[in-house]
């Protein structure tokens, strides 16, 4: 079955018809480019496809669960966090396990609490290693790293940003979600030659 199937999709405008009669059909691991000059209606129909938008007519039917990933052309990234922390909450599981690791590590010291510490410490240990919990930061610092940001951005307020760095940062948080169906729509109008190379690697991979 495929991600995602389009069946008859049509938009206007009043009486402008942006497009229509559009059928189509998105397989696993396709990586399928949508090409055509300004006003031909590209944008509408990637929010259409990221449930942002309506069609006039048609219908578009996804995959039980589909975990969709949507990129506009200008992220609208409101935060209170710094850059990290905002990219960093896409593990928000693991820091919670993180976290209780190190507060069974501070109780392993007293010997009245060692050793039920010791032993949910083990378990815990094991379940964190095996959901990529010793490599979840070097994998938001390659990503922060392959979209331009330097090791001093991190810290810094998304509220700082200016607009193209927060529609990268809202880009490194979606790479890093790993969703089912990636929909950025002109991902590369904020990147420098290499981290368009950097990104057409991560796609390719």
């Amino acid at each position: 079955m495929p991600l995602l199937s389009a069946q008859n999709l049509s938009r206007s405008y009043g009486p402008v018809d942006i497009f229509t009669g559009l059928s189509f059909s998105i397989p696993h691991r396709a990586r399928i480019g949508l090409v055509g000059p300004n006003g031909v209606g590209k944008t509408t129909l990637v929010r259409i496809l990221a449930g942002q938008d309506e069609p006039s007519e048609g219908s578009v039917q996804r995959a039980r669960g589909l975990r969709v990933g949507y990129l506009p052309q200008e992220a609208r990234l409101d935060s209170q966090r710094t850059l990290w922390e905002e990219v960093s909450s896409v593990f928000a599981d693991l820091i919670e396990r993180q976290q209780e690791l190190a507060r069974l590590e501070a109780q392993m010291s007293d010997p009245a609490l060692a050793d039920q510490a010791l032993e949910a410490y083990g378990r815990l240990q094991d379940e964190f290693d095996r959901l990529g919990g010793y490599t979840f930061e070097l994998r938001v610092r390659q990503t922060l790293a392959g979209l331009g940001f330097g090791r001093t951005d991190e810290r810094r307020p998304i509220q700082q940003l200016s607009g193209g760095q927060r529609t990268r940062a809202l880009l490194a948080r979606l790479l890093l979600e790993d969703p089912d169906l990636l929909l950025p729509d002109e991902p590369t109008n904020h990147l420098d030659i290499a981290a368009v190379e950097w990104l057409e690697a991560y796609l390719r991979d």
